[in-house]
């Protein structure tokens, strides 16, 4: 087999260009693929995030890129005229900018990209027509420059642009979608202007710190609806099937929150809410397909939350009206346009008859994520993309924050930790990772500002301040930062500025400090520590290093204003709470402890803190001794931070195997979603489980042990819901069934077969959401005719989702004869780019699939150079094959004289292989 993979690397290196080899350069950021949810993350498919690098710094001088500051618009009258409802994708406007004059100049710059323009003038305060010298367009910093003949002196400008355009097709800026009704395709057209895509659809200044009114007039077929940011002001009916839609003047705000939508036969329904404190119009819009319960749902659920969060900030909501509108296609789960927040169907439409769970948990936290923004970020926006995290980071915390309040049923503040948390720890321990505020210039870097670090790693660190400064204090704080900053652009000061009022007024830091010293390290810096705990003669020693993976090319000195927090479980039972600020600059705190007797520690309880836990093998075994004759001592929140935080220490190479290996065996006891979920995680477990793929013998111990580790929780969720199911119970289930039958179980794998059978012949359809694991569990033991049918039936589906799904249930199967004639088909498959999902699905399933991978290899070499072998998705999974057939290593031969054969496979085959330097390589 080895020879096999060297040969095709061969033929593939003589077919690639000389210059299309390149070292691959260090990754810098992480960001989420369209169509997942930024905030809410599914630790499952951490393997389709994206790794991108910021570009270096042009030839340019960087403050090209952004617009001079000696003009500044202080109104916009925008008038667009679509047919878009006769599949006529043109449009016409005119846009009319009252502009400020600051300082005297010969030029007016704002940005323009995509407008074809007809006409541009220039009238001074008196109406008076100003000469224009030339007109010029930049496509490259998307700019356009209107000379004047003579200097425009400090004052009142009208700036006066005709122009012509084409609705997008790509979910940008103004952009046209589609749905069926009937044998008949319906368009109609929405914007997604943020970041920087408002100038794709008429000329603006297209900044987050400049803010001026608008007012917006939209002419269109008179069998539509037509929405913005305000409420109608009136409609006329202007002949030739047309009518034109005035809105009211929306307030002062940047230009990525303005919205537009022209409807076609969509559904609404309205609600009413009457103040105090406000008085508030909503309306949800939704495509005809929308359910009657969905709408209810979705409009209901809005207006319990802007009650909710307007309470929580003690600010009430200003604007008149504020709707909500689901679409076809949209480029993300959804956009807090001032007054007309816009969703993907499935982020905003519940219906309990035909969704699941986790389908409610996301509406309710993207509502409450879209509504947090109307006053963090709309309300008061970041002056710049560099701060993007002063408004993404604070709606990703409160989406799960207050989505408890909505719907205290669901676990939505552990959850957190899971989701947001975990996932932010994972991704920021390389080096070369940015920071949160990070100054970006370029569209290309600006949207790659939309990540990890800005939307989880920021709620995370602005989590931790709420509960190290205490909750009350906080929120003090942030509502002063609100009341004090509404209605303009803001910095990360004006945030240290407010949090340190209420700092200050509840005394709740030493004298010495002050919340901007304590929060800049982790607002302009890098990473995060991981603290190391010793018990030695008495006493405790905190040591903090930064955290970063072996193999790390670099070493590094930095450190953090660490909010310490740790409970000491005494022997009796009691519980004592401690907690201190370790000081940046500060390697290492020593504080008197009691004797233990045989007690335990647990520092970061409930992980509140940005940072890993790290203890002496005392205190390990303590822990994990308490854990393994009772989960319940400790909280979920914590089991789940203590699996996860062991599973990179072991990575890292800072504990040893005993430790990662008696942590886990606590978990045969363990019933509870919060634990499990971190525990099955991609990049825990299945970190494991993927690098173990390449070796047989050491993928079918890691599969013995994992069924025994799960037989437990199998056993107690089993595949039907009970009415006193918890709502998390849904997802564990699901879970299970596919860890469980995938790792061997026969009771599992014969159960699940028969229920994909009777679903499959309609007669016992499977709920949504266990489908993927009941079929996935299904598949190991089906019938090549069964796998064969199930195959054939998916021609006919178009849903990507769909399809994906059945892939990776029919990449489950451990059929030689199935997983041959499955990897063949990627030669004939018709959907672009399928055959890349089939290849991964097969191989990193099991090591069945890995084998029918090099068996396809084999078969095929010469037909994958001549087809495939040239793309760059074949090159990707060719590399990461042989990353982890060389990241394996045999097991020592001399340790069975040592250890039991089966601790002995665990030990070498399972811990001791040597792993990649970042779990994230194999997810």
């Amino acid at each position: 087999m080895a020879f096999i993979r060297i040969g095709l690397s061969v033929l593939l290196m003589c077919a690639l260009a000389p210059g299309a080899l390149r070292a691959q350069q260090p990754t810098v950021t992480v960001s989420v693929e369209r169509h997942q949810q930024p905030g809410h993350l599914d630790r499952s498919k951490l393997h389709l995030l994206k790794h991108q690098q910021f570009s270096e710094r042009s030839s340019r001088v960087a403050s090209q890129y952004r617009l001079p500051n000696d003009t500044i618009p202080e109104s916009y009258v925008l008038e667009l005229s679509s047919n878009v409802h006769a599949e006529d994708f043109s449009y016409g406007g005119s846009v009319a900018i009252r502009v400020r004059v600051l300082q005297t100049t010969r030029s007016i710059v704002l940005h323009s990209l995509y407008s074809k323009l007809v006409k541009v003038e220039v009238r001074n305060a008196n109406q008076l027509n100003i000469p224009i010298n030339t007109v010029e367009e930049d496509p490259a910093l998307e700019t356009l420059t209107i000379r004047t003949d003579h200097e425009l002196q400090r004052g009142i400008y009208q700036l006066t642009i005709l122009f012509e355009n084409t609705l997008r097709d790509d979910f940008g800026g103004f952009y046209r979608t589609s749905y069926n009704s009937g044998n008949e395709v319906r368009y109609s057209a929405v914007t997604q202007f943020q970041p920087v895509d408002a100038r794709t659809a008429f000329p603006c200044y297209d900044e987050p710190g400049i803010r001026a009114t608008f007012t917006i007039s939209i002419t269109s077929g008179v069998g539509t609806k037509v929405y913005s940011n305000m409420p109608i002001k009136s409609t006329t009916i202007t002949g030739n099937g047309l009518k034109q839609t005035r809105f009211h003047t929306t307030p002062s705000m940047p230009t990525y929150l303005v919205a537009f939508a022209i409807t076609n036969n969509f559904a609404s329904t309205r609600l009413s809410l009457r103040g105090p404190p406000s008085s508030i119009n909503m309306e949800l819009i939704a495509p005809p397909t929308v359910t009657d319960t969905a709408q209810t749902y979705g409009l209901d659920l809005g207006g319990e939350i802007i009650r909710t969060v307007e309470q929580y900030f003690n600010q009430s909501y200003d604007l008149p009206k504020l709707d909500q509108l689901a679409v076809p296609d949209f480029y993300f789960a959804a956009m807090e346009n001032w007054g007309l927040v816009i969703y993907e169907e499935r982020y905003l439409l519940y219906d309990e008859l035909t969704s699941t769970n986790r389908d409610k948990e996301n509406v309710i936290a993207t509502v409450v994520h879209e509504f947090v923004h109307q006053f963090l970020g709309n309300l008061l926006t970041p002056h710049w993309w560099s701060d993007l995290s002063l408004s993404e980071g604070f709606a990703t915390f409160y989406e799960y924050y207050l989505s408890s309040m909505v719907e205290p049923s669901i676990r939505f503040k552990e959850k957190f930790t899971v989701e947001a948390l975990q996932p932010a720890l994972l991704f920021d321990c390389d080096i070369n990772v940015r920071p949160i505020s990070y100054n970006v210039e370029t569209r290309t870097d600006i949207e790659r500002m939309f990540d990890i670090i800005s939307y989880q790693k920021g709620g995370s660190i602005f989590r931790m301040f709420h509960y190290a400064l205490g909750e009350l204090t906080f929120v003090k704080g942030i509502r002063r930062y609100i009341s004090v900053n509404k209605g303009r652009s803001v910095t990360p000061d004006d945030l240290f500025e407010s949090l340190q009022v209420a700092a200050s007024e509840d005394a709740v830091l030493p004298l010495s400090l002050d919340v901007g010293t304590i929060m800049r390290p982790w607002i302009f810096q890098s990473g995060y520590p991981v603290v190391t705990v010793t018990l030695s003669n008495g006493e405790l020693t905190f040591m903090q290093e930064h955290f970063l993976y072996r193999g790390s090319v670099v070493t590094s000195d930095r450190t953090w204003w660490i909010p310490i927090t740790y409970h000491v479980h005494q022997s009796v039972g009691t519980v004592q709470s401690q907690q201190f600020w370790m000081p940046q600059g500060t390697s290492q705190v020593s504080l008197e402890q009691g004797d233990l007797m045989d007690g335990f520690i647990v520092v970061n309880p409930q992980q509140t803190g940005y940072y890993r836990v790290n203890y002496d093998e005392n205190l390990w075994i303590r822990l994990i001794s308490k854990l393994s004759s009772d989960p319940s001592i400790i909280s979920p929140i914590s089991r789940g931070q203590l699996l996860d935080d062991c599973f990179k220490l072991y990575y890292s190479g800072r504990v040893g195997a005993n430790i990662i290996y008696n942590l886990l065996t606590y978990a045969e006891n363990e019933i509870d979603a919060i634990p499990w979920s971190v525990a099955f995680a991609n990049d825990n477990l299945g970190v494991l489980q993927g690098a173990l793929v390449v070796e047989r013998m050491a993928f079918e111990a890691f599969s013995r042990f994992v069924t025994g580790l799960t037989a437990n929780v199998f056993n107690a969720v089993g595949f039907d819901a009970l009415p006193s199911d918890e709502h998390e119970t849904q997802q564990l289930r699901s879970a299970v069934i596919e860890w469980s039958c995938r790792s061997g179980s026969s009771e599992c794998r014969t159960e699940a077969l028969a229920r994909m059978l009777n679903d499959l012949n309609g007669l016992a359809p499977l709920p949504m959401y266990l489908k993927y694991s009941v079929y996935c569990g299904g598949a190991t033991i089906a019938s090549p005719d069964v796998l064969e049918t199930l195959w054939a039936s998916l021609q006919s589906v178009n849903d990507y989702g769909q399809r994906l799904n059945v892939i990776e249930a029919l990449a489950c199967s451990e059929s030689e004869q199935f997983l041959d004639d499955f990897l063949d088909s990627v030669f004939t498959n018709p959907i672009a780019g399928e055959w890349a999902n089939i290849l991964r699905a097969v191989y990193q399933k099991s090591a069945a699939g890995y084998e029918a991978y090099n068996r396809w290899i084999a078969r095929n070499a010469l037909q994958i150079v001549q087809s495939i072998g040239l793309d760059p998705a074949f090159t990707q999974i060719v590399n990461d094959v042989n990353q982890r057939q060389s990241d394996i290593r045999k097991y020592d031969e001399e340790c069975v004289v040592v250890l039991s054969a089966l601790r002995c496979v665990l030990f070498h085959a399972v811990f001791n292989l040597t792993l990649p330097k970042q779990p994230s390589s194999y997810l």
